[in-house]
């Protein structure tokens, strides 16, 4: 009876001692899909569509949680997170990424991209594809561009036409190098800041004005503290979601081709999202009190920022010159 007893416990002990390893394997891959817009934004509304046809593929197999309003943190924070091994999928600018790899934020470049069919086919080429690969290093795994939306200038209470304009201007911009080299090329004062904070520093006269799409003006109301909106449509906003290459690697082959799949489909939708909405969100700032300022001298800003690409001597040599050729100019 005793050595039954003992056999049982003994028993018991192995099913104890074994159960983390069964566990691990049965545990369902969980996501955190991290980013600093508003549960409303478009970014999120794709992490939604994202989450809802990558569970719904793999039958529960792999679960996407969504932490919007930087819940994680602010976008470089929460791309440092991801490259020490978090299991972190994020929306990120190519100004961000440059820090791990330098050529990136070229694809940010002011003035440089003349519609979004020229955007996608960098993005898709051989080139940037190149830059993929020294990602790897950093554990990135880039899922997907897609349009974030055409950047415009806004002010507190002045409006802009030329860079003259712009002398003096304390202008919000992400702490990120390509956004303050171009406030500097409009001769502005660049004020890196959180997006977060941006709404307070206006209202509070800590900051003159600011750079960002125009939903992405409405869905912070920044409206409320900005009376100019300047159509300078400086940068073309390409945006990256990418993820942890550890997390990527961890799926099985189905469940990463589909992931990559369900990933490219959501930045479609946002992309097409991004281009219907930039019309009618100006006329909604324009309803909210702003004043559009549609007779901007953008020959004169686009000259002033030839400037930049000097700023950037990690680069690699004649980058802006490369891209142009290969639009056709």
């Amino acid at each position: 009876m005793l050595k039954t007893i003992a056999a049982s416990a003994a028993f018991a002990g192995l099913l104890i001692a074994g159960a983390p390893a069964v566990l691990a394997q049965q545990k369902t891959p969980v996501l955190r899909y991290g980013h600093m817009n508003s549960p409303t934004h478009i970014v999120n509304l794709g992490g939604q569509r994202l989450k809802a046809a990558m569970e719904k593929a793999s039958g529960g197999g792999v679960q996407i949680d969504l932490f919007p309003s930087a819940q994680l943190g602010e976008n470089s924070a929460v791309l440092e997170q991801l490259t020490l091994g978090s299991n972190i999928i994020t929306q990120v600018g190519p100004g961000t990424i440059a820090q791990y790899v330098p050529n990136y934020a070229v694809m940010v470049h002011p003035f440089l991209f003349k519609s979004w069919d020229e955007v996608k086919k960098v993005a898709n080429s051989e080139l940037v594809k190149g830059w993929e690969k020294d990602l790897v290093k950093h554990n990135i795994k880039p899922l997907c561009f897609f349009n974030f939306g055409t950047r415009d200038l806004y002010t507190r209470n002045k409006a802009v036409k030329t860079p003259a304009d712009s002398a003096g201007l304390k202008i919000r911009v992400q702490p990120v190098a390509i956004y303050t080299e171009l406030v500097k090329s409009m001769g502005g004062q660049p004020t890196p800041m959180p997006w977060p904070e941006v709404y307070s520093a206006l209202s509070q006269g800590v900051i003159d004005s600011a750079e960002a799409p125009p939903n992405a003006i409405i869905d912070q109301k920044h409206f409320e503290a900005a009376k100019f909106y300047m159509k300078t449509n400086h940068i073309l906003d390409a945006s990256v979601v990418v993820m942890s290459l550890r997390a990527f690697n961890a799926l099985n082959a189905e469940q990463k081709k589909t992931l990559e799949s369900e990933a490219n489909a959501a930045c479609d939708w946002m992309t097409e999202e991004s281009n219907k909405v930039y019309d009618s969100s100006v006329a909604e700032l324009e309803k909210r009190g702003m004043t559009i300022v549609t007779d901007v001298d953008r020959t004169a800003f686009e000259k002033s920022a030839e400037s930049i690409q000097k700023a950037f001597p990690a680069w690699s040599p004649n980058l802006v010159a490369d891209i142009r050729k290969q639009l056709g100019r």
